[in-house]
């Protein structure tokens, strides 16, 4: 039997997270003790009482956003037992039945691994690109000044292709999606966690850039499936979150090839970012 901590950032997520709750019965067959957590990173006191009163949940009280990677960190240090596995969920998925089963039983089969990442699916049925090579700062800069006037650039492509992850079959790749994640404590511990400089976006990409650099694969297991119904907290404030994520990916860029001589590829990739973020405000305010 394992013990899994199933740790849950919400903002603003009540109903995501009763349904998430409901998803977990059939997600494993009872051999495995799962103990939900949960943090609520909106400061809304409403939402604070709502989901400290859910049955069958730590609920841990928040005072201040503290993202994605810090409400996960502000999750794992709240805890007081010792547990075999974290699970990082979204509040938005919803876990297949014996989806936890199948990425615990990948442990036997890649003992090495420090990351298991089901395969992901939308409410349409779409496998989402969730396991993927690691970004360089050349496929940034294309895509972040192509990608909304020539889609099918070979810079966007590159950057959302799959990082050679098999369809039905076990698969090591650099990066897995955070929306769902299983992690190995002693992997987790031994890199201090998310890095709480990324509020959101790109912190699982760097998770699993430095969990590599200590010796840890990232393992996709497609037997493992889950349905991640989309971003619904983000797209309450779409404008600061599209800002956040270039912040985020200018932060993974630029620390990743921070070597002197490509100074003028990390100028042109922050160039690229803003002229992308302003291409968006402009959209949106030709549209109001």
């Amino acid at each position: 039997m394992a013990r899994i901590a199933a740790l849950v950032v919400a903002y603003h997520s009540y109903d995501e997270i009763v349904a998430l709750l409901d998803s977990f019965a059939a997600a494993s067959d009872g051999r495995h003790e799962i103990d939900v957590h949960v943090i609520e990173n909106s400061g809304d006191r409403g939402e604070m009482d709502k989901l400290a009163a859910l049955p069958g949940i730590t609920f841990v009280a928040n005072e201040k956003n503290l993202g994605y990677g810090g409400g996960m960190n502000a999750l794992v240090a709240s805890l007081t037992e010792i547990y075999d596995w974290y699970l990082v969920c979204n509040p938005d998925i919803r876990f297949s039945p014996g989806s936890i089963d199948e990425l615990l039983a990948a442990d036997a089969r890649h003992p090495s691994a420090g990351l298991f990442g089901p395969r992901l699916r939308g409410e349409d049925g779409l496998v989402y690109p969730s396991a993927r090579a690691f970004p360089s700062i050349r496929t940034g800069i294309g895509h972040a000044l192509l990608a909304n006037i020539w889609a099918g650039n070979p810079w966007t492509r590159k950057y959302h292709r799959s990082g050679g992850a098999a369809q039905n079959t076990d698969t090591e790749v650099d990066w897995l999606s955070g929306a769902c994640l299983l992690v190995r404590p002693e992997a987790f511990h031994a890199v201090d966690g998310f890095d709480e400089g990324y509020f959101m976006y790109f912190e699982d990409v760097d998770l699993g850039w430095r969990l590599s650099k200590l010796g840890y694969t990232a393992m996709y297991i497609p037997s493992a499936e889950i349905v991640h119904s989309g971003a619904h907290s983000t797209s309450r404030q779409a404008s600061f979150m599209r800002t956040v994520h270039h912040q985020s990916a200018a932060r993974y860029l630029t620390r990743k090839y921070s070597a002197w001589y490509l100074a003028p590829l990390r100028v042109g990739l922050r160039v690229a970012l803003y002229l992308r973020r302003e291409f968006f405000r402009y959209g949106n305010s030709r549209q109001g």
